[in-house]
Order: C-alpha cells, then sequence, then structure tokens
C-alpha cells in the first residue's frame, strides 16, 4: 500500500533537528470549529448509543470539481475523494477508531464514477454502531453527523446562516434542552496556521511536536476506513477489518 510506503521512508529520517521534515497533510474538517467544539460535547452525552452519518451530496455537472480527470482515474471515484473528509469529521467528533464495516455500494448515476452510493454499518473500537450513508450526487443535498449518548445527543449539520456557509451544531442535554450554535466554514486558515505555526516553531526549537491533526497518519486512517468500505462492498457486504496505523 502507498501510504505504509510513505509512512516508512518518513519514518526513516533522522529525527535530529534540523533533517527531520514537518510532514503535514491538509484536511480542513479536523480543524473546523465546529468538529472542535462538538468533540468536547462529547463527554455531556454519557455513553455513545449509536452514530449516523448522511451524506446526500451534490457533485453534478455545475460543481467545479465535477469534470476533474484525476477524481474519475481511481478505484472509489468520488466516494473515496469526499468521503475522506466524512470519514475525518466523524472520527474526529466520536474520538475512537473504527474497527469493522459492513457495506453495500452501487453505481446508479453512469455520469459519475463507480460507485455512487454507498450504505454502510461501522463499528468503533469502543464497541458502539453507526451507519455511514453516502449518496454522491442528491437532489436534495444534506450533510450531518449524528450520536445518540444515554444522556443526550450531538448533531452537527452543514447549513446557512448570516449570510456564510458552515455547521449548525444541535446539542440536547439529559434534562431536555436543546442548544444550538452556527460556527461559520474557516478549517482551511486555521489549518494552514497551525501548519505555520509548527513551522516557526521549529525553526526555534529542534524538539517541537507539530500538530497531530495534521499528521500523515490520519489521513491514512482516514482512507483506510473508505477502503474497508469498497472492499466490503466488492465481497458484497462481508465484514472487513479496517486496516490500523
Amino acid at each position: 500500500m502507498e501510504a505504509e510506503k510513505a509512512l516508512s521512508i518518513y519514518n526513516s529520517f533522522p529525527n535530529e533537528f534540523p533533517y527531520k521534515p514537518i510532514w503535514a497533510l491538509a484536511e480542513n474538517y479536523r480543524f473546523e470549529p465546529a468538529f472542535v467544539e462538538s468533540r468536547k460535547l462529547m463527554s455531556d452525552i454519557g455513553d455513545m448509543m449509536n452514530i449516523q452519518v448522511i451524506i446526500e451530496g451534490s457533485m453534478n455537472s455545475s460543481n467545479p470539481y465535477f469534470n476533474s480527470s484525476w477524481r474519475r482515474n481511481f478505484v472509489g471515484g468520488f466516494i473515496l475523494d469526499m468521503g475522506v473528509h466524512f470519514i475525518s469529521g466523524l472520527r474526529m467528533l466520536v474520538g475512537s477508531e473504527i474497527a469493522t464495516v459492513s457495506s453495500i455500494s452501487r453505481h446508479v448515476d453512469k455520469a459519475l464514477p463507480p460507485p455512487d452510493n454507498i450504505c454502510s454499518l461501522f463499528q468503533l473500537e469502543n464497541g458502539c454502531a453507526g451507519v455511514f450513508v453516502f449518496a454522491v450526487n442528491s437532489r436534495s443535498p444534506k450533510i450531518l453527523w449524528r450520536v445518540d449518548g444515554t444522556k443526550g445527543t450531538v448533531q452537527i449539520e452543514r447549513g446557512f446562516a448570516s449570510g456564510k456557509h458552515g455547521y449548525q451544531v444541535l446539542f440536547s442535554s439529559e434534562n431536555g434542552q436543546c442548544q444550538t450554535t452556527f460556527y461559520p466554514f474557516c478549517g482551511v486558515n486555521e489549518e494552514l496556521k497551525a501548519f505555520v505555526h509548527d513551522i516557526v516553531q521549529a525553526n526555534k526549537d529542534g524538539d517541537h511536536m507539530a500538530e497531530p491533526r495534521s499528521s500523515y497518519v490520519e489521513g491514512a486512517r482516514d482512507v483506510a476506513v473508505l477502503e474497508a468500505m469498497l472492499e466490503s462492498s466488492a465481497n458484497q457486504g462481508t465484514m472487513v477489518q479496517v486496516k490500523k496505523f
């Protein structure tokens, strides 16, 4: 696997400053305030009971990414290209790795590379199960993550408020109260700020530890989940263990 080979090469570099380069992977979802703040709320919902990730995308001919050739020239197509972001958001939110998946995929919209629909049952290492439902192109776009716990619920849904695109975070507490907060998109800015900070600090201190959310390992873990889902669907929904990094 390319990711394993790349990690092996990187880990072979000497650790002594200034030879060890900072290797950051751009994944803005791990830096979106909606996910950062929702992760903090998870301790208030008790034990996780179930998880839902519903992705109804809008990848059609009016989307600037629709005709990009490289997104059509590898196994998984838009499911893999788009899906890594949604998986990174899921992993960021729940704070537990995905251990196993069982998936069914289909190719419905022939204008898109296969597959363009996938439904997956997954289980976290902590035992909690959830569903990941992803349609690359839908007439009614919707993107949300929802975790139900014994004491409350946390939900993140993409939306629009005060002229800005972002995420609406809903927190339902044990006493029945519901709190909503809107967070505009700014993950790209935040991840770039973190990267620049790491570069500046590494030049001052050879022992500086780079921001873990930007690590290549995190990206490899996102891809591993999608690859396990695609492997499962290629084998009629057989349960597949997610590769560990």
